[in-house]
Formats: structure tokens, C-alpha cells, sequence
């Protein structure tokens, strides 16, 4: 006898078991579907089943466990399905013929009633304690996107002659892209950083964290070198000029390199990557070297527009241990600003599925006759316009550099 059956009282017990149906099902075969109308319960007998909202699961069931009862018994629509695990052995009761045994028997319906009770009061038991849950992860995201925020810049750096902006719009509580900007004392240059991690929601923010930790640490390698040593007076924070410029290439080759191989070969497993633009300014020449790794296109926009577009030079970073970087070199002239941004700006979707473009994005760089800050503002401003109502396709994140004008 299932647990069910033997739970109930002996008149409606016995009802039951005059007019249940024994069926089987194979496995991957479903017993109904989300959306159908109920008409009849279901007890397993052997094997187990799963209770899931298309490729969702929501419950597994087995041996003396009951379902459809709800809607089946109330003539409602099943609000999920119900597929067999493995092949399993079922008692059908349909509701109809059910009815018809309890008409007349006081305590058979008086069971009936009880039964039907016990259930609604177990399933808001269930719903009460799965909104706990729900409120405790929705804490628990609360908390990490605060510690997640952490990551990005609070200030961005104060350079004479450059004004520098950035913007970040997560689609989700946690997010995979990232910006950051620092300056390098020890070479002289300005780190401008830009990435996206693949996937969206938890695993991405937390390799974004990786990530960024990583290209920060190992750009200022140098730099926190000097924490731990103290220097003679009068020593100089900065090497030679002629060597500036060596070490900045190499600060470049061996961020990305160390970034991409710990990544690959300690989480290779995960798949997990991120592409990353890196560069390394010298404000007083606007001289930039960078390494675009798997990135979209960075655009070196001025008075006329697009002047240069800085491509890939090399693969995503994480991937595959051992991978090579080229190492590019553009020039930020004065009046000129470095523009770097997401794939979330041009795969921005509105409700009718068209995506806002490159072609919109070059455009209005294009024609572009301001300042960084408001071009983030009319960039992001443009792009909500054309989303509207639609929900935030992926993150979108923003950081532009530019030199002021003499």
C-alpha cells in the first residue's frame, strides 16, 4: 500500500482503491503536461518521476508519493508537467469516478475533505518556506553585487589634461563586465582597462573578480614591489626615460600572459574567459600601447569622428595557456578620446528583438561634438531610448579617456 493511500482514512481508502487505475509509463514519457486540464490524481507505485516547468525542475516524486491531485480533483489547468525518471507503475484515479464512490459515504468525503486540506496546507508550508529561501538568496545577491561594486573604480584618476568617464549598467544583481583605471607609478602610464566575462549571473561575477584582480595586481607589480622595500633617500620612483617605454610593453605582455595562463590552466575546467581590452597611456605624449584581447573594436574618436579603430591583436584571455598577445601601439592626439565599451551597447535588444547595432553606436560617434562625460550620457541615453520596455539584454559598461584640448 503507498504511503499515500495509507495516510487516508478507511472509507475513502477504500474508494479509492476500487476505482484506481494501475498504468505505466517508460522513462522520458510524460504522464501531462503543463497548461492541460486535470482530471484525475496519480500515485507511484514503482520509480520516480520529475515535476518541472519545461527544462526548470521543480520537485522529484517517488514510491507512495502523490500528484495532481490539486488540479485534478478541482478541474483546473496543471501548472507543471510531469515526466517519468525511469520506466514506473501508477495508480490513475479519475475524478469523476472518485465523486461517485464518495457519494453517500459521510466519511469517505469527510476523508476527501481532510485529504484535500492537508495538501493546500502542505503546498503553502512550501511556498512560505521557498520564499524564505528566495529572500535569503535575494540578501545574499544584495550583498555580493555591494562587494561586487567594490571591484569597480570609486574615483577615476585625476590626470592634468585628460578628463576620464566611466559608466556600468548590470543586467542582472551580479555581472560579469568590468572597467577599471589606475595610474602605474613606477613606468609613468595610465592603466585603462575594459572586460567582459562569458555567461552572465554568479559564475560570471565571480571570475570577473578573478579577472580584474588579476590584470590590477600584475600591472602594478612593480609599483607594490616598493611596499615591501624600504629605499634609500633621494631614490626615484620612475626608471629612465628610454627604459619607460620598454617596461610599459612589457608590464602589458606579461599582465596578460600571467592572467590568461593562471586562468586556463588552474580553472581550464570551467571554460570560463573574458575578453579584455588593456591599455597603457603616457599623458604627456598621448602615446598608448594595448593589447585587445578577443575585445570588441576600441574607437579613437575626435573632432571628426572615428579616427582610429583598435582591433584584436590576440585570442580572449583564459582559453588556452600559452597564448600569444600582440602588442599595438595607437596615439591619443589633443581634442581626441580613447572610447571602449561592451558588447552589451550593440547587442542591446528593444521588444521587438532588433539589436541597437554597431552601425547606431559608429554613428553617433561619428558625429560626436563633446565632452567623454557627455558622451557617456547621450551613449546611455540613446540605448535605454531604444530598449524601452524591453527587459536589459547583458551588461553594459562604458570607460572613455580624453585628452583636452590645448
Amino acid at each position: 500500500m503507498s504511503d499515500f493511500l495509507s495516510s487516508l482514512n478507511a472509507p475513502l481508502r477504500e474508494a479509492m482503491q476500487q476505482i484506481a487505475v494501475s498504468l505505466e509509463f517508460k522513462a522520458g514519457q510524460a504522464i501531462f503536461s503543463r497548461g492541460e486540464l486535470g482530471d484525475a490524481l496519480y500515485i507511484i507505485e514503482t520509480g520516480t518521476v520529475r515535476v518541472h516547468d519545461g527544462d526548470l525542475v521543480l520537485n522529484h516524486l517517488e514510491k507512495g508519493d502523490v500528484f495532481g491531485e490539486i488540479a485534478g480533483l478541482g478541474e483546473m489547468e496543471r501548472t507543471a508537467s510531469v515526466t517519468a525518471e525511469q520506466d514506473i507503475s501508477v495508480l490513475r484515479i479519475d475524478r469523476e469516478a472518485l465523486y461517485k464512490a464518495v457519494l453517500g459515504q459521510p466519511e469517505a468525503l469527510k476523508g476527501l475533505v481532510r485529504m484535500l486540506c492537508a495538501r493546500e496546507s502542505g503546498i503553502a508550508n512550501r511556498m512560505t518556506d521557498r520564499s524564505l529561501k528566495l529572500r535569503a538568496a535575494e540578501q545574499e545577491l544584495n550583498i555580493g553585487r555591494k562587494i561586487q561594486a567594490g571591484f569597480l573604480p570609486d574615483t577615476l584618476p585625476d590626470i592634468a589634461g585628460y578628463e576620464i568617464a566611466g559608466h556600468f549598467q548590470a543586467a542582472r544583481e551580479v555581472a560579469g563586465d568590468f572597467y577599471d583605471t589606475f595610474y602605474i607609478p613606477s613606468i609613468d602610464r595610465l592603466a585603462l582597462v575594459i572586460g567582459d566575462v562569458c555567461d552572465k549571473g554568479v559564475g560570471a561575477a565571480l571570475f570577473m573578480t578573478l579577472f580584474r584582480s588579476l590584470i590590477r595586481a600584475t600591472a602594478q607589480s612593480r609599483t607594490f614591489m616598493s611596499w615591501a622595500v624600504d629605499k634609500d633617500p633621494g631614490q626615484s620612483d620612475l626608471p629612465d626615460e628610454s627604459d619607460r617605454q620598454a617596461l610599459a610593453r612589457e608590464t602589458l605582455a606579461n599582465t596578460v600572459a600571467l592572467t590568461n595562463n593562471y586562468v586556463a590552466t588552474t580553472h581550464g575546467k570551467t571554460s570560463m574567459f573574458a575578453s579584455v581590452f588593456i591599455g597603457l597611456l603616457e599623458t604627456k605624449t598621448g602615446s598608448l600601447d594595448y593589447i585587445n584581447a578577443g575585445h570588441e573594436d576600441s574607437y579613437i574618436v575626435g573632432p571628426k569622428g572615428i579616427g582610429q579603430v583598435l582591433t584584436a591583436t590576440g585570442p580572449v584571455v583564459g582559453l588556452f595557456a600559452g597564448a600569444k598577445y600582440g602588442i599595438a601601439t595607437a596615439h591619443l592626439a589633443p581634442g581626441e578620446m580613447l572610447f571602449l565599451y561592451s558588447d552589451g551597447v550593440p547587442e542591446a535588444k528593444n521588444e521587438a528583438g532588433e539589436q541597437y547595432s554597431d552601425q547606431r553606436l559608429t554613428a553617433l560617434l561619428d558625429s560626436w561634438q563633446g565632452n567623454p562625460q557627455g558622451l557617456l550620457d547621450t551613449l546611455v541615453e540613446s540605448v535605454n531610448e531604444f530598449i524601452a520596455g524591453a527587459r536589459q539584454h547583458d551588461d553594459i559598461t562604458l570607460l572613455v579617456s580624453g585628452r583636452k584640448s590645448v
